[in-house]
C-alpha cells in the first residue's frame, strides 16, 4: 500500500507508505485532495531516489508565532477581509499564551488549559470556539504545506453554544438606551435598530451605500457575512437619522466616524458603558439585530420578506426569531373569540360575559 487515507469525513487524511532500497518511507499528507496527496508522494520518491529526503522526525517544526505570519499571508489574500479580521482578533488572545511553543509541541491538553483560562476570563463559549476554529484551520493548512504532521485541535471538544438564545429590546429599554448612548455612537445604534446590519456591516457603510433619493442602504458582498450584497429599505426614523450625520460629517467615505472624526475601529466599550447606565441585563450589541427581526415578526412581516431583510441563506435561521411577546401572543389568542357560534352560545349559557372573568366562572362550573 503506497498512497491511501486514514479517517472518516471531515477528518479523512493520505498517507503514503512505500520502500526503497529496502528502507520504508511513511508519513501523514494531511486532509488534501486526492490529485494534491500524488503530487506530493511522487515528489516524496523522487526526493529518496535522489538522495534528497529528510526525514519528518528530523524536521525542525516552526514555531506558532512564525508560521501564523505565513498563514495570514495567505489568509489576507484568499479570503473575506471580515474573516480575516476575526482570526486576528483569536491569534491576538492566543498569542501570549502559545506564541513560544513549536506546531509539534502543541498538545491537547495545551489547548485545554487554554481554554480554562479563556473561561476564568469571562469569554463566552462562542469566543473561545472561534478561537479555537482559527487554530483549527490554521493547523490544517500547516499540515497541506507539509509544515504538520498532526492537528491537536482535532482531539479538542468544542463547547455546546446556546445558538437559541434570543434577546431584544422593549420599547422602554431601546428608550433608556438610547438616552445613553453619546454621539457619535446614537446614530449607529439607531442604524442597528432600523436596518438589523453586523456590527462589521455598520462599519463597512460609505455614503456610497446609502441612497437617500431610492430611500435604501446596502451592505456589500465583501461585507456581508453570506457573501451576498442586500439592499434594506429606510423608514423615516433611519432616513432622518442619517441625514442628520451627512450634514455633520464628509459627504464621501465611512457613514459613522468616532469623536476624533475618523473610521470606528471598535466602539464595543462606548457601548458596554451605555448598556450599563442605562440598566439593561444580559444585552449585547447584536441583540439590535435580533430585536430588528423580532419586531418585524410581531408587527405581522411574513417569514419570508424577514429573512431577505435578514440576509439568511435558510429559512430556518429565520425561524428563531417567529417568538413573540407575552402581550402580542395575548393578543393573538383573542382573536379566536371572532370565530364560531357555539362557543359565545356557551358563554352566554352559562351566565359568562366575554372578555369578564371567563376562566374563573368556568372553574366555578366544573366544581364537584
Amino acid at each position: 500500500m503506497s498512497l491511501y487515507q486514514r479517517g472518516k469525513g471531515k477528518k479523512k487524511s493520505w498517507y503514503y507508505n512505500f520502500q526503497y532500497n529496502g528502507q520504508r518511507y511513511n508519513d501523514c499528507i494531511g486532509p488534501v485532495s486526492k490529485t494534491r496527496a500524488k503530487e506530493i508522494y511522487a515528489r516524496k520518491r523522487a526526493e529518496v531516489a535522489e538522495g534528497r529526503y529528510v526525514s519528518p522526525a528530523k524536521k525542525p517544526s516552526p514555531q506558532l508565532v512564525e508560521f501564523v505570519d505565513e498563514y495570514f499571508e495567505y489568509y489576507r489574500s484568499n479570503r473575506r477581509r471580515q474573516t480575516f479580521r476575526r482570526h486576528v482578533t483569536s491569534w491576538h488572545s492566543i498569542e501570549p499564551i502559545l506564541r513560544s511553543k513549536r506546531l509539534d509541541e502543541i498538545t491537547p491538553l495545551d489547548l485545554e488549559r487554554y481554554r480554562r483560562k479563556r473561561q476564568k476570563d469571562g469569554r463566552s463559549d462562542t469566543t473561545i470556539n472561534r478561537e479555537l476554529s482559527f487554530l483549527r484551520n490554521l493547523f490544517n493548512m500547516a499540515i497541506a504545506w507539509e509544515r504538520a504532521t498532526e492537528n491537536p485541535v482535532r482531539k479538542v471538544k468544542f463547547a455546546r453554544e446556546d445558538n437559541g438564545r434570543i434577546r431584544f429590546l422593549t420599547p422602554g429599554e431601546e428608550e433608556r438606551l438610547l438616552a445613553r448612548c453619546k454621539e457619535p455612537l446614537k446614530p449607529l445604534v439607531i442604524t442597528a435598530l432600523h436596518t438589523g446590519f453586523r456590527a462589521s456591516e455598520l462599519l463597512s457603510l460609505t455614503w456610497e451605500d446609502v441612497d437617500f433619493g431610492r430611500r435604501s442602504i446596502t451592505v456589500r458582498a465583501a461585507y456581508a457575512k453570506n457573501g451576498e450584497s442586500r439592499s434594506v429599505p429606510m423608514n423615516d426614523v433611519l432616513q432622518s437619522t442619517l441625514e442628520e450625520v451627512r450634514i455633520r460629517h464628509s459627504v464621501s467615505g465611512p457613514v459613522f466616524l468616532n469623536r476624533a472624526g475618523t473610521p470606528y475601529r471598535s466602539f464595543r466599550t462606548a457601548f458596554e458603558n451605555a448598556v450599563r447606565h442605562a440598566g439593561l441585563v444580559d444585552f449585547r450589541f447584536h441583540d439590535l439585530r435580533h430585536t430588528f427581526a423580532s419586531r418585524l415578526v410581531m408587527g405581522g412581516v411574513d417569514l419570508p420578506t424577514v429573512k431577505e431583510l435578514m440576509g439568511h441563506k435558510d429559512i430556518k435561521m429565520t425561524l428563531r426569531y417567529t417568538h413573540l411577546s407575552r402581550d402580542h401572543m395575548h393578543a393573538a389568542v383573542q382573536v379566536l373569540e371572532n370565530f364560531g357560534t357555539e362557543s359565545r352560545q356557551f358563554l352566554r349559557q352559562g351566565g359568562i360575559t366575554e372578555g369578564n372573568g371567563a376562566a374563573n366562572t368556568l372553574k366555578n362550573n366544573m366544581l364537584p
